[in-house]
């Protein structure tokens, strides 16, 4: 990377702040929330001195039991990374529920001055660095978005910057005293691996829908029955289609080289071809605010999906891809921003402001009874496109995530009301096989013949649309110090609390498959799915547990404590597992009557934990290690799904990887031996891109006898791919390694992936 200089007329050293403290305190302990009390306790539980000029007030919202502020800490008016005073106050009155810090000293005003007087970094400088690092990426060279903010990091002034991408988010970390990189990190975006009461502007319509979902996985290809229900919450009016609405943002064009979230905001900027999404957006609001409403009735015309919760759209590149549709997709007024490559340069993307695509309209009541749910052998997509029903499906399901977390505690003032949008058919190669979400949005790719049609599997509309409820609950602040799996275990468990509304708590054509019920242990896997697993099971035992004593009432009351942790977890800095039952123990502490008592839970919530590999008090756990020869295999290792190993194979060429795995149990976990030892090489979550040798007599077999033993397997791929899954026709994939108790052979206690990216050659 060419490096971007500056002599600075003074080059401070030698300074750092002091080393981070946390404190956190709750109601039980003192109820009184005014501000400078609260910095008169920190100050005692820290030994700082810091005053309200100290920090920032960054957000105020009422959530749905509790007022919330956040403060971030603040060096001359520039935050300090993840430093911050959180307060959580009762609704009525105004008293402390829950107050969290995680402050450091602050400096002496003059030194901030110095040091913020002799730092700067243009947003020129910042694209430039930005630009290479994006382009430099092997799949996701696209910059759709741009956000950064500046903050003080151990005495150094770091810009982090964010950037939307096609597939992902590149998170970037520039140093704006020295004007270099300091760190970049890129991560997907979170990926799959009853009666209603109408205001006068909705209307429903009946529907033959799957409630569940339209063939169990694994499932031999059996379909399941639809219910009778409705497409609720339909808007009687929208906005109008205007043609070329957004014909005054088309003056300038928009290269993504130019794309500059500072300079974009500027007169002097756009002139000279700057350009920022935020600024594009806000004039787009102002054009759609003064589209006019038109009826959305059957009097009217056709009937768009669109209501209270959702809208359905499909993805931009249908019409240029799919031939042979039996109808227009058109346009609405909503804007959308499409990205193409330029002409001139294949590798460089622009911009056109343009608007979202509808699916197919309903022309009559008749039809939303009368669309099929066809299962075509290939997933047609151009048949499924004409037929509609997908848009129905998913159009129901978001309604029913609603409509299920509301009488349960998800009343939180806009965050429990604002859209989804979801996206349907997206072609993307790389995409295949998926269902992904992103800001506010729910995404639907297209799917090979053996793999389950996700726009018509419940659970994992309810899966994406949980990554949704948590980051709304859990704030834009939230930082998770581990893979990430409180992420991927909060959308699994989401879903379970929305599926057990749906059925009652009852079983169901499935149910034992779900990735939420399993045995995995925490610090026992290396992926954020499978670590994501340990959270969202722990969570669905305590679940079960609380049906099992209450029934129906025990689901309301699990909903309720899991929002209310969420809700006190928000913008926390670096959320563990231990922080978040913590929180999770705090909540069932101050009860919530009449809905569950205080302590209802206490001893379930331990018993759920006690079998998870997982001590409150950070005693050792039991570990499980696999080495690619002598390099440990962890996330973000070569070998994991961030780092997939890189082979450029011809088809008779071999190569072949000895993993080396060895488990050891500790004090409060034990292993079962002999342990059962299984390597998976199809048949998981978006796996079966690589042909892997031995893959007809999958799943190989070993067994581990003894503690400490070492267990070496083979795994062997040559040039070759049973499909492509990244654009440069290349094919990403994973071992499965998964280990068994002696008494279990269902259900893994610890899992690992080894990932591979192939290129064949000639």
């Amino acid at each position: 990377m060419k490096q971007l200089c500056v002599v600075l007329a003074l080059v401070v050293t030698g300074f750092s702040f002091a080393e981070t403290k946390s404190a956190r305190w709750t109601g039980f302990d003192d109820k009184n929330a005014s501000l400078p009390h609260v910095l008169e306790l920190l100050n005692k539980k820290t030994g700082f001195s810091l005053k309200e000029k100290d920090f920032k007030k960054v957000e105020e919202r009422s959530l749905a039991t509790s007022h919330y502020v956040y403060y971030a800490q603040v060096g001359n008016n520039v935050p300090l990374r993840r430093k911050s005073l959180q307060l959580w106050t009762t609704l009525q009155g105004g008293e402390l529920i829950q107050a969290e810090a995680t402050v450091d000293t602050p400096l002496a005003e003059a030194t901030l001055r110095l040091l913020s007087a002799n730092a700067f970094l243009s947003s020129q400088a910042t694209m430039e660095i930005v630009q290479q690092v994006v382009k430099a990426h092997l799949d996701d060279r696209a910059i759709r978005g741009v956000t950064w903010e500046d903050f003080w990091d151990n005495g150094q002034l770091v810009r982090a910057v964010s950037v939307k991408g096609k597939r992902g988010t590149h998170a970037i970390e520039i140093s704006i005293q020295e004007r270099r990189l300091l760190s970049q990190r890129y991560e997907e975006f979170p990926q799959a691996d009853g009666d209603h009461q109408h205001d006068a502007t909705e209307f429903s319509l009946p529907a033959k829908l799957y409630p569940i979902y339209e063939e169990v996985e694994d499932g031999n290809g059996a379909l399941l029955p639809r219910i009778d229900t409705t497409l609720p919450y339909l808007s009687s009016k929208i906005a109008a289609t205007q043609p070329d609405l957004y014909a005054p943002l088309k003056t300038q064009r928009y290269i993504d080289n130019k794309h500059d979230p500072l300079l974009g905001l500027t007169e002097e900027g756009r002139k000279a071809g700057f350009w920022a999404m935020s600024f594009i957006k806000g004039q787009a609001d102002e054009l759609f605010a003064k589209v006019p409403l038109v009826d959305n009735t059957f009097t009217a015309g056709p009937v768009v999906l669109e209501g209270r919760y959702a809208t359905i759209n499909l993805d931009p590149k249908v019409p240029s891809t799919f031939k042979g549709l039996n109808f227009v997709p058109a346009p609405t007024s909503t804007f959308h921003g499409v990205f193409k490559a330029t002409v001139q340069d294949p590798s460089v993307e622009e911009m056109l402001p343009s608007t979202t695509l509808r699916g197919k309209l309903l022309q009559t009541a008749a039809e939303s009874l009368e669309r099929p749910a066809r299962r075509l052998p290939d997933h047609n997509a151009v048949a499924y496109l004409n037929d509609g029903f997908d848009e129905m499906q998913v159009y129901w399901s978001i309604n029913r995530l609603f409509d299920a977390l509301r009488p349960m505690g998800f009343t939180d003032p806009e965050l429990s009301t604002r859209r989804f949008h979801a996206y349907l058919f997206d072609p993307d190669v790389s995409m295949k096989n998926n269902a992904y979400y992103t800001d506010d949005t729910i995404n639907f790719t297209t799917y090979s013949p053996t793999h389950p049609n996700m726009a018509r599997d419940n659970t994992t509309i309810w899966h994406e649309l949980g990554h949704g409820v948590m980051d709304r609950l859990m704030g834009d602040q939230l930082r998770l110090a581990d893979t990430g799996g409180l992420s991927e275990g909060m959308a699994d468990f989401v879903a379970q609390m929305v599926l057990n509304d749906v059925t009652n708590t009852a079983t169901f054509p499935g149910k034992e498959k779900m990735r939420v019920i399993n045995h995995t242990g925490f610090n026992l896997t290396n992926e954020v799915h499978d670590d994501g697993e340990a959270y969202g099971g722990s969570m669905n035992d305590i679940l079960e547990a609380a049906i099992a004593k209450d029934g129906r009432a025990g689901l309301t009351k699990i909903t309720d404590l899991i929002l209310e942790a969420m809700r006190l977890s928000r913008n926390n800095p670096a959320l563990t597992a231990n922080g978040w039952y913590e929180r999770v123990r705090f909540a069932d502490q101050r009860g919530n009557a009449p809905v569950r008592a205080a302590g209802e839970f206490r001893d379930v919530i331990l018993n759920a934990l006690a079998g998870r590999n997982f001590n409150l008090d950070g005693s050792p756990v039991a570990t499980f290690t696999m080495k690619n020869g002598q390099q440990d295999v962890v996330a973000n290792s070569p070998g994991s799904r961030q780092a997939p190993i890189r082979l450029n194979l011809k088809k008779e060429d071999r190569k072949a990887f000895t993993l080396n795995l060895q488990v050891k149990s500790s004090p409060t976990y034990a292993f079962e031996y002999p342990l059962t030892v299984e390597v998976g090489l199809k048949g998981g979550p978006i796996q079966g891109a690589i042909a892997w040798e031995n893959e007809a007599k999958q799943p190989l077999l070993f067994e581990i006898k003894n503690e400490g033993d070492v267990l070496p397997i083979e795994v062997a791929v040559h040039g070759v791919c049973d499909e492509f899954n990244r654009d440069d026709k290349s094919c990403v994939d994973f071992a499965y390694v998964k280990i068994f108790n002696r008494t279990d052979r269902v259900k893994p206690v610890a899992k690992k992936r080894f990932y591979l990216r192939i290129y064949p050659q000639e």
